[in-house]
Protein backbone atom coordinates (compact mmCIF):
# COMPACT_ATOMS: atom_id res chain seq x y z
CA UNK A 1 0.00 0.00 0.00
CA UNK A 2 1.51 3.33 -1.05
CA UNK A 3 1.81 6.56 0.89
CA UNK A 4 -1.16 8.89 0.86
CA UNK A 5 -0.68 12.58 0.32
CA UNK A 6 -3.04 14.71 2.36
CA UNK A 7 -3.93 18.21 1.25
CA UNK A 8 -5.02 21.18 3.32
CA UNK A 9 -4.75 21.15 7.08
CA UNK A 10 -3.39 17.58 7.24
CA UNK A 11 0.42 17.58 7.15
CA UNK A 12 2.66 14.56 6.79
CA UNK A 13 5.39 13.99 9.34
CA UNK A 14 5.74 14.76 13.01
CA UNK A 15 3.68 17.62 14.39
CA UNK A 16 5.85 20.55 15.39
CA UNK A 17 5.03 22.62 18.44
CA UNK A 18 3.90 26.18 17.86
CA UNK A 19 7.24 27.34 19.24
CA UNK A 20 9.27 25.18 16.83
CA UNK A 21 7.19 26.33 13.85
CA UNK A 22 7.65 29.95 14.88
CA UNK A 23 11.40 29.50 15.38
CA UNK A 24 12.18 27.80 12.09
CA UNK A 25 9.16 28.55 9.90
CA UNK A 26 7.56 26.00 7.59
CA UNK A 27 9.79 23.33 6.05
CA UNK A 28 11.38 23.88 2.65
CA UNK A 29 11.12 21.30 -0.11
CA UNK A 30 14.44 21.77 -1.90
CA UNK A 31 18.01 21.05 -0.85
CA UNK A 32 20.04 23.72 0.97
CA UNK A 33 23.80 23.38 1.44
CA UNK A 34 25.66 25.42 4.05
CA UNK A 35 28.66 27.11 2.38
CA UNK A 36 30.59 27.29 5.69
CA UNK A 37 30.38 23.60 6.58
CA UNK A 38 29.17 20.25 5.27
CA UNK A 39 25.61 20.53 6.61
CA UNK A 40 22.75 19.86 4.19
CA UNK A 41 19.05 20.64 4.64
CA UNK A 42 16.50 18.18 3.25
CA UNK A 43 13.32 16.46 4.50
CA UNK A 44 12.64 19.44 6.82
CA UNK A 45 15.82 19.10 8.89
CA UNK A 46 19.59 19.59 8.76
CA UNK A 47 21.85 16.58 8.17
CA UNK A 48 25.60 15.97 8.10
CA UNK A 49 25.72 15.24 4.35
CA UNK A 50 23.72 13.99 1.36
CA UNK A 51 24.60 10.29 1.81
CA UNK A 52 21.15 9.28 3.01
CA UNK A 53 19.17 11.43 0.58
CA UNK A 54 17.41 8.90 -1.69
CA UNK A 55 16.02 11.16 -4.44
CA UNK A 56 19.11 13.07 -5.58
CA UNK A 57 18.94 13.99 -9.25
CA UNK A 58 20.78 16.52 -11.38
CA UNK A 59 17.53 18.41 -11.94
CA UNK A 60 16.82 18.86 -8.19
CA UNK A 61 17.21 22.56 -7.23
CA UNK A 62 20.06 23.22 -4.78
CA UNK A 63 20.44 26.46 -2.83
CA UNK A 64 23.33 27.72 -0.71
CA UNK A 65 22.48 29.33 2.62
CA UNK A 66 24.06 29.41 6.07
CA UNK A 67 22.77 26.77 8.44
CA UNK A 68 21.36 27.99 11.79
CA UNK A 69 24.63 27.10 13.59
CA UNK A 70 26.83 29.18 11.27
CA UNK A 71 24.23 31.97 11.21
CA UNK A 72 24.36 32.11 15.03
CA UNK A 73 28.16 32.10 14.93
CA UNK A 74 28.20 34.94 12.38
CA UNK A 75 25.70 37.02 14.40
CA UNK A 76 27.47 36.19 17.69
CA UNK A 77 24.28 34.74 19.14
CA UNK A 78 23.94 31.75 21.43
CA UNK A 79 21.28 29.84 23.32
CA UNK A 80 23.44 28.42 26.10
CA UNK A 81 26.15 30.04 28.20
CA UNK A 82 28.11 28.17 30.86
CA UNK A 83 30.30 30.14 33.28
CA UNK A 84 32.69 27.97 35.28
CA UNK A 85 34.58 29.91 37.93
CA UNK A 86 37.50 29.28 40.28
CA UNK A 87 38.76 26.14 38.50
CA UNK A 88 42.34 25.30 39.55
CA UNK A 89 44.83 25.56 36.68
CA UNK A 90 45.72 21.86 36.75
CA UNK A 91 42.06 20.83 36.13
CA UNK A 92 41.17 23.36 33.44
CA UNK A 93 42.24 21.07 30.60
CA UNK A 94 40.08 18.22 31.92
CA UNK A 95 37.05 20.52 32.24
CA UNK A 96 37.51 21.79 28.67
CA UNK A 97 38.03 18.25 27.35
CA UNK A 98 34.83 17.10 29.06
CA UNK A 99 32.89 19.95 27.43
CA UNK A 100 34.37 19.14 24.01
CA UNK A 101 33.50 15.44 24.37
CA UNK A 102 29.87 16.19 25.23
CA UNK A 103 29.69 18.60 22.28
CA UNK A 104 31.20 16.04 19.91
CA UNK A 105 28.64 13.43 20.96
CA UNK A 106 25.75 15.91 20.52
CA UNK A 107 27.06 16.90 17.07
CA UNK A 108 27.11 13.25 16.05
CA UNK A 109 23.35 13.12 16.69
CA UNK A 110 22.44 16.60 15.38
CA UNK A 111 24.71 18.84 13.26
CA UNK A 112 23.20 21.98 14.83
CA UNK A 113 24.26 21.08 18.41
CA UNK A 114 27.79 22.40 18.96
CA UNK A 115 29.97 24.70 21.02
CA UNK A 116 30.09 28.13 19.37
CA UNK A 117 32.97 29.61 21.35
CA UNK A 118 35.10 29.08 24.46
CA UNK A 119 36.67 31.98 26.35
CA UNK A 120 39.14 31.32 29.14
CA UNK A 121 40.47 33.81 31.64
CA UNK A 122 42.38 33.31 34.87
CA UNK A 123 39.17 33.51 36.89
CA UNK A 124 36.68 31.60 34.73
CA UNK A 125 35.87 29.55 31.65
CA UNK A 126 32.93 30.69 29.50
CA UNK A 127 31.40 28.25 27.00
CA UNK A 128 28.80 29.40 24.45
CA UNK A 129 26.60 26.74 22.83
CA UNK A 130 24.13 26.72 19.95
CA UNK A 131 21.44 24.91 21.99
CA UNK A 132 20.35 25.41 25.59
CA UNK A 133 19.93 21.65 26.09
CA UNK A 134 23.58 21.15 25.13
CA UNK A 135 24.63 23.72 27.73
CA UNK A 136 22.65 21.88 30.40
CA UNK A 137 24.15 18.55 29.32
CA UNK A 138 27.70 19.95 29.49
CA UNK A 139 27.06 21.42 32.95
CA UNK A 140 25.63 18.13 34.25
CA UNK A 141 28.56 16.14 32.84
CA UNK A 142 31.16 18.50 34.32
CA UNK A 143 29.58 18.40 37.78
CA UNK A 144 29.23 14.59 37.57
CA UNK A 145 32.84 14.13 36.42
CA UNK A 146 34.23 16.17 39.31
CA UNK A 147 32.01 14.81 42.10
CA UNK A 148 31.89 16.92 45.28
CA UNK A 149 34.17 19.55 43.74
CA UNK A 150 31.66 21.83 42.04
CA UNK A 151 28.80 23.52 43.79
CA UNK A 152 25.36 22.82 42.35
CA UNK A 153 24.89 24.63 39.01
CA UNK A 154 22.66 27.71 39.03
CA UNK A 155 20.46 27.82 35.94
CA UNK A 156 18.89 31.11 34.81
CA UNK A 157 16.53 31.30 31.85
CA UNK A 158 15.95 34.44 29.80
CA UNK A 159 12.39 35.69 29.79
CA UNK A 160 10.74 35.33 26.40
CA UNK A 161 13.58 33.41 24.73
CA UNK A 162 15.34 30.05 24.84
CA UNK A 163 18.65 31.41 26.16
CA UNK A 164 19.99 29.87 29.34
CA UNK A 165 22.87 30.91 31.64
CA UNK A 166 24.45 28.25 33.84
CA UNK A 167 26.89 29.27 36.58
CA UNK A 168 29.12 26.61 38.13
CA UNK A 169 31.57 27.38 40.94
CA UNK A 170 34.49 25.20 41.95
CA UNK A 171 34.11 24.66 45.66
CA UNK A 172 35.95 21.49 46.60
CA UNK A 173 39.28 19.74 46.76
CA UNK A 174 40.59 17.19 44.31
Amino acid sequence: MGKRNFQGKYKMGPKLSRHAEAEFGPGKTDIIICPEGNEVYYHKSWHHNLRRYPHLKETKPINFKLCPFHQMKKNRQWEGEIRISDVPEKYRERVLQTAENVSREAYRRDPMDRILNIKTTKEEIIIYTSENQLAQKIARKITASFKNNFLRPKISRAKGSDAVLIVIEFGGKL
